[in-house]
């Protein structure tokens, strides 16, 4: 059975107090810890921080609890997460001692089936007592890099001043999987953080400006990102709020790839191009899905023209490529049977136990549509995991278990009358990651559509 985080009624005294400290806190003054949690485990589930029989909420990957005060004294630690089946399970146990003023930051790094938990301990004292003077101008914060990104090498650490050359930026540490800096403290302000590979001056991985203001111990944690730029890392900047801030690499690459789903067209053409470069695919069949190509950051216009004739179906759409992002462009019919294209941006990270599965309905003929994925024990009717009233152009997205499924696409009338559109043979999401369907009209199939999918 799923815990909520209230599972546990019977609270220490100690925790019946607990309050969350926001990002502008100034200087603790009461006797205890202060305890946050961070999920960087990229395969994981939802998991929780239990501590003395109390669950915190959950946390995904990449995501954080806010900084909370706990007590002081020996105390039980547990993560927990969810099985294959969705039943609770414990993925890890300790004893940990909690001190007074002490502040953990407790990090889950590694593979979900044997994950790992790192205990961050740190002081914001200094800080805290250069910032209590009378005017209350907290002028001071700090700053803690830790590395959360299981398969990575071990990186340099250098930080400097936004508009400044990184020839000014200062080195903090160098620092390997599962390791961290130590706290340091510099002026409130704009920075950026630059990682280099272990002993060279160049960097790999660049963030945009961060503004780092309020008092605040912020934790720059080095983590899995599953997107094309090089290395595969994103740093989220985890504060006391519990809503980290992602940062990518400014100069990684996107990539993209085309699927044709018009049905009046044989073959076309797209070309991509920006103020920095063009690029251009030739002679796409119908139901065809190109593979990913690399492609710079920016804002593209699309154009999409019949292969045979040459005659312009679409011209400049306008796409926009963030860096480190993954899209699929899919040109289809509207309802005059005019080309259009809309985008669908893949998250691709892989999961234990389950797959994310994004619909595009390209499909103008009905209002909405039933999707069902259907279980060998299951019929239409019984099926515990389905779609319904998707629209057509909607994206809709639903959380599927690893397992064997037939997909039945279904139009219901006012009248209650159900009609098939299309009906899979069995589909196995079994590979790790997550999968995108788009269903469009086709003349060759038996019943007039098609349903694609891919990861």
């Amino acid at each position: 059975m799923k815990q909520t985080p209230w599972r546990y009624i019977g609270i220490s005294a100690v925790m019946a107090t607990a309050v969350a400290c926001s990002s502008d806190d100034s200087e603790s003054t009461s006797s205890g810890s202060y305890i946050q949690y961070y999920n960087g485990s990229a395969n994981s589930t939802s998991t929780a921080l239990v501590l003395d029989d109390y669950a915190y909420s959950e946390v995904s990957f990449a995501d954080s609890l806010p900084r909370y005060e706990y007590g002081t004294g020996t105390t039980e630690l547990e993560i927990s997460g969810f099985d294959a089946q969705g039943d609770e399970l414990s993925i890890y146990q300790s004893t940990i001692e909690l001190s007074d003023a002490d502040n953990h930051l407790f990090m889950l790094v590694g593979d979900y089936s044997e994950p790992e938990l790192v205990d961050i301990v740190y002081s914001r004292s200094e800080m805290d007592a250069l910032n209590s003077d009378e005017s209350g101008d907290y002028s001071k914060m700090q700053v803690l890099i830790a590395h959360a990104a299981m398969g990575e090498s071990s990186f340099d650490l250098y930080f400097g001043k936004q508009g400044e050359a990184f020839s000014s930026a200062v080195m903090l540490d160098s620092i390997s999987y599962k390791d961290h800096s130590d706290e340091q403290m510099f002026d409130t302000g704009e920075y950026v953080l630059y990682l280099t590979e272990s002993g060279k001056a160049e960097p790999v991985f660049t963030t945009a400006a961060m503004e780092l203001t309020d008092n605040t111990v912020y934790k720059l944690i080095i983590r899995n990102s599953f997107g094309p730029g090089q290395p595969k890392i994103t740093v989220d900047n985890v504060d006391s709020t519990g809503t980290p801030d992602p940062y990518v690499n400014i100069d990684a690459n996107a990539e993209y790839r085309v699927f044709n789903g018009l049905n009046n067209t044989d073959m076309i053409d797209a070309e991509l191009v920006s103020n920095q470069e063009s690029q251009y695919l030739y002679e796409l069949e119908q139901s065809q899905l190109t593979e990913f190509k690399e492609i710079g950051y920016n804002d593209y216009g699309v154009t999409i023209t019949n292969s045979a004739s040459n005659q312009v179906l679409a011209n400049n759409l306008l796409i926009t490529f963030n860096q480190d992002e993954s899209k699929t462009i899919v040109v289809y019919e509207d309802e005059l049977g005019e080309a259009k294209g809309m985008t669908i941006t893949h998250d691709h990270r892989p999961r234990a136990f389950e797959h994310q599965i994004s619909l595009a309905n390209l499909v103008p003929e009905f209002e909405e549509l039933m999707i069902y994925f259907v279980r060998s024990s299951e019929t239409i009717e019984s099926a515990e995991y389905k779609l319904t009233g998707v629209e057509f152009t909607e994206l809709s997205s639903i959380s599927l278990p690893s397992d064997d499924y037939e997909i039945s696409v279904v139009f219901k009338d006012e009248h209650g009358t159900l009609t098939l559109l299309y009906q899979s043979a069995v589909v196995q999401f079994s590979q790790a990651g997550n999968y995108t369907m788009v269903l469009n009209p086709d003349d060759t199939e038996s019943l007039g559509y098609r349903l694609t999918t891919f990861q």
